[in-house]
Parts: structure tokens; sequence; C-alpha cells
């Protein structure tokens, strides 16, 4: 009788089990990056461009190869258009090692979310991968192929996740990032612009400002700069200042921001911040003495200009509408009304103050030899 139990379950429980659908990894083509447009003809502006860049594996590791797929598909949906890119590969597309997305201007300035739900339903594409806005479109940004590049893609990837450059104008978003922006109240998504210079150029060094859905304004590499100190500690860059009658430029060595929402005159909120520094001098261009006093003048004219900057970047961001600093959602956590409280901050936002007090301090002359 256990016997017949016993075959009676093998067999009830073989019917649920499934095949094996492992591939080898030769079988298989690793999408390296994304890119998605809207078609340059006018009749197809509402379908998708889908640009996918693959890596030809390597049969012994230590041949390094800059040879590269790329495919291109149009269709009416993202996943239809992956589809069709399958038809015209001898192997299975597999997207675990897809580390960049790029959206292209049109898609930017029309409607990401679509896209961003895509990417996070999608079993086999990590949230960790990078996103950013192509220009003058995602097709030409993912086939551009530099001359430092050993690895297919690697130029984006190392370039948008600062393992390789560490650059003060280049902000790092994650897809996982981007998702939580696209859908959180009180707090919208931005991501890095990285343009296509020919012929094998990658320039990252903006950010664009979106609110829920589209892109609405793109900052200088300046601003990107100070949205970059306003919003990470120990940023890695030099400031030029005049001051005194001289020009000079200092290098930071730490930074910090942080900043409070209060209630001013008339009810209106007042954000308050208070940056922070500690830097050397990194060229002194008139060629004066630096004493004590100088460095002490060189220390108010920076904190002065920092003060200034920042305060253009808050009032050019207020005029966006839009709140890539996440004040709405630092108001929410500190206002415990659920009801009203969204009502509240969009009664204030329009009415916004700020207010900046900066302190730098410049304690070193820089080395001379």
């Amino acid at each position: 009788m256990k016997k017949m139990m016993c075959c009676l379950l093998v067999i009830t429980m073989s019917g649920v089990i499934s095949g094996c659908q492992f591939k080898d990894i030769d079988k298989r083509s690793f999408v390296l990056a994304i890119g998605i447009d809207r078609p340059e003809d006018k009749g197809k502006r509402d379908q998708f461009e889908v640009t996918l860049k693959m890596a030809i594996p390597e049969g012994d590791p230590s041949q390094r190869s800059q040879e590269s797929i790329v495919i291109t598909e149009i269709a009416e949906s993202v996943p239809e258009a992956v589809r069709l890119a399958k038809s015209k590969m001898d192997k299975e597309l597999d997207f675990s090692h897809c580390k960049t997305m790029i959206y292209g201007e049109f898609i930017a300035k029309d409607n990401i979310t679509p896209l961003v739900d895509w990417s996070s339903r999608r079993r086999d594409i990590q949230l960790i991968m990078f996103v950013a806005v192509g220009l003058p479109n995602a097709k030409e940004v993912v086939k551009m192929q530099t001359k430092s590049e050993r690895l297919p893609g690697n130029a984006l990837i190392l370039g948008l996740s600062k393992e390789g450059t560490e650059s003060p104008y280049i902000k790092s978003v994650y897809s996982f990032d981007l998702s939580r922006r696209a859908t959180e109240r009180g707090l919208d998504p931005i991501m890095p612009v990285v343009t296509a210079k020919h012929p094998d150029m990658l320039i990252i060094d903006k950010v664009a400002l979106f609110n829920k859905q589209k892109m609405i304004t793109l900052l200088t590499p300046d601003e990107t700069r100070m949205l970059n100190l306003l919003s990470s500690n120990n940023l890695r860059s030099s400031f030029k200042v005049d001051a005194e009658d001289a020009s000079f430029d200092f290098n930071l060595e730490s930074s910090k921001s942080k900043y409070r929402i209060r209630t001013g005159k008339e009810g209106r909120a007042v954000i308050e911040y208070h940056l922070s520094g500690k830097a050397s001098v990194e060229e002194n261009r008139n060629g004066a003495p630096i004493t004590g006093p100088v460095l002490s003048a060189f220390s108010k004219a920076a904190s002065k200009k920092w003060e200034k900057d920042s305060t253009e970047l808050f009032k050019k961001i207020h005029a966006s509408g839009v709140d890539p600093f996440g004040w709405g959602l630092r108001y929410y956590s500190r206002h415990w009304n659920n009801a009203t409280e969204q009502k509240d901050w969009e009664r204030l936002y329009p009415e916004l103050e700020f207010q900046v007090k900066a302190d730098v301090k410049i304690k070193y002359t820089g080395m001379i030899r």
C-alpha cells in the first residue's frame, strides 16, 4: 500500500515540475545597453525605436575585443520591439548584464512612465542599472564607441557609475531610484544627460529635471555641479572665485549640506540651507602673496559665491515647478496629518522662500616646491 501511495505521489508531482530552460553561455547574447527613441518618421511618432547593444562572448578570457552587435527595431511597444530583435539573433537575448538604459530626447519630453514601468517589471533587468537622457538621441549614444573603450558599452558604464572618472558634473541615477521618484509624492525624477559628440566622444555634464512624466528643463554644467554639492557630501571639485582684485581657484577637501523647512512670515514656508566646506588654494592667477588675511578674504568671497549660485539654482528649480531635492517629502515626514499635508504643501510650494548660509574655510595654500 505504501509503495502504491509513493508511486501515485511521484506521478502527481511530475505533472507540475517544469523542464529545465537553462541555456549555456555560448547560446546567449548579453545586452549591455538599451536606447529608446521615437522614430524619425513623423507617421510613426507614436511608436518606439529600441536599440540594443550586445557583446560578443570571447572564448579566450585573455582576448579583449571591442566588437559588438547593435540592433534597432521599431514597434508599438518596447516588449514587441525586443521580440522582433530576437528574430534577428541566433542566440537568446539576456538582459541580466544590462547596465545602462538611455532615454531619447523625444521620449524624455513626452512621457517616460511606460518605460520606467517596463524596466521595473521585467524579471531579468536589474534595477541597479544606470539611466540617462541621450542627445541628440538614444541610438547615437548607445552606438558610440570611444577609442578608450576596452569592452562594448563600458564607456557609458564607467562614466555614469563614476567607477572610472569622478566628475562633479555627473549625477549618477539608478533605475530603482528613477522608479521611486516617478511614484513618490514630494520627490521628482532627475537624470544625467549624455551627449554623443562625433567621432568618438561621450560628454556627461548636465542634468535633466522631470515632473512625474516628462522632462521640464535642463541644468547647465555649473548648475549641475551646484546640485551635486547640495545633494551630496564631500564633493570633489574646484571653484573659481574673484576677490580682493585677485582671481583664484580653490579645491574642496570636504563639503557638507543640510537644510530644514520652517514657517516664516504670513505662514510661508522657508527652506534654510547651510553649506560648509574645507578647501585649499589650487591656483593663484595673479601671483600675489597669500597671507592669513588674504586667505580669510578668499574664504568670505567663496562663501558668498556659494550662497549666490545656490540661491539662483533654487529659484530656477522652483520656477520649473519640480522638486528634485525632496522638499515635499521632508515636509510630509514632519507633518503627520495625512488627510491635509499634501494640500498644505501644494499651497505653500508656489511661495517658497530660500535662505542660504555658506561657510567655506580655505586653510591651506597648496603645495609649493
